[in-house]
């Protein structure tokens, strides 16, 4: 059974080529309903040290043995990067990604195949709207699937490609603490503000990853480039572990996983921050965090001034008097006025204005005429109604004169 094979952690960058021999074993196998595949079922990191001596941190992929295969005709929609936490989902225009794919294994749902990918990817039927995620091989392919009815000889296999678990020549990505990259990234918008990558200068991912190049090396920079790196960091005063920019990424993480997954972009944002490493793939979207968290905290102060000036023009109109008899001409000493609200009719537009006198009396007058607002003085007009709105009296008037 394959539940009891040995486990093996197999370095990221030889999954490829893992996968080339077995293709072989798929071309001798079944052309139709046969299975084959194999599973990751964890994952875990090393710090090796590359042909220099420079320490970089590694993905290996603990893997088991299974099996399966394939269909035709749909639109590609998206990739989907799978990780411990959740999926990154990388959409090809406009069309939203289902929210199952979100947290979805790497299964192709063509061939049901559960073997190790690192990626998916979406493709939708444009007749009838049904989506479904497909591994690479059958995203081109789709004519009924083609695997392995034994795994016998992949298990023999398996022991001549992977018993070696070192890195080969170069391949596989690098990972970095997600909480690191970002207090690099926070200190350097603080020093340098954001910057997009598709924005004119040195994006905020770059420079932030740079720096974290020259202070934990890695990094197969000239020595010219690395000493103007780091005079630039030494001319701002630059600490990525000063307690304020460890207090930022702290509130920023503890932010975002407290918000609801509700479009790609803040799945993607809130799974990439979950993640305890990230690659370089993944920078951009993790240093957009801190413009998406500021716009958040800003919106909220702006808020907070909303609720706290409308507590205060309460407190001021809560002695509101009804002025005058119903259809009494009255001339009101103007000391705020402000537009309520406005919409279009036939005739035009129509606005609804509020006054409060000197003494906080409140009056209300619906009219398509326009004023500037902040030149008034004085209103005169005829009482219509004694109205009350929230537990504050108003006085309506109608056919009002400005001055």
């Amino acid at each position: 059974m394959v539940s009891e094979m040995t486990q093996y952690s197999i370095y990221e960058g030889n999954m490829e080529r893992l996968e080339k021999k077995l293709n072989r074993i798929y071309s001798k196998c079944k052309k139709y309903g046969c299975e084959f595949s194999y599973r990751q079922v964890g994952e875990e990191f090393k710090e090796l040290k590359d042909e220099k001596g420079n320490k970089y941190t590694a993905r290996f992929v603990i893997v088991e043995a299974e099996g399966k295969a394939v269909i035709n005709g749909w639109k590609f929609i998206a990739s989907v990067e799978h990780t411990e936490k959740g999926n990154i989902i990388n959409r090809i225009g406009e069309i939203e990604v289902p929210e199952r794919y979100y947290s979805s294994k790497a299964v192709c749902e063509h061939c049901n195949s559960k073997r190790y990918r690192k990626d998916t990817y979406i493709v939708m039927n444009e007749e009838t709207g049904e989506f479904k995620q497909v591994g690479k091989s059958c995203l081109n392919d789709f004519t009924n699937g083609m695997s392995a009815e034994s795994i016998a000889q992949y298990i023999s296999l398996f022991d001549e490609l992977i018993k070696g678990e070192a890195p080969c020549g170069g391949r596989g990505e690098r990972y970095y603490k997600t909480e690191t990259i970002l207090r690099f990234a926070a200190e350097t918008i603080r020093h340098f503000g954001y910057v997009r990558t598709q924005d004119s200068g040195i994006s905020t991912a770059s420079r932030s990853f740079d720096y974290y190049g020259v202070k934990n090396g890695g990094w197969m920079l000239s020595e010219t480039d690395r000493k103007k790196l780091i005079k630039e960091m030494d001319s701002v005063g630059f600490n990525e572990d000063s307690a304020d920019t460890v207090q930022t990424v702290a509130d920023a993480l503890d932010w975002i996983s407290k918000q609801e997954e509700s479009n790609n972009y803040i799945h993607n944002l809130k799974t990439a921050c979950s993640l305890e490493y990230v690659t370089g793939r993944n920078l951009g979207i993790l240093v957009s965090l801190f413009p998406t968290y500021n716009r958040e905290l800003e919106y909220q102060a702006e808020k907070a001034e909303r609720e706290r000036q409308w507590a205060a023009e309460r407190a001021s109109e809560v002695n509101s008097q009804h002025i005058g008899n119903i259809g009494d001409r009255i001339t009101v000493q103007v000391n705020s006025v402000v537009c309520l609200t406005s919409w279009e009719t036939e005739w035009g537009i129509t606005r609804v204005f509020k006054f409060v006198d000197v003494d906080g009396n409140v009056y209300t007058w619906k009219t398509s005429s326009f004023f500037n607002e902040d030149e008034v003085k004085t209103i005169r007009g005829t009482v219509k109604e004694h109205k009350e709105y929230r537990g504050i009296n108003q006085t309506e008037l109608t056919r009002c004169k400005v001055a």
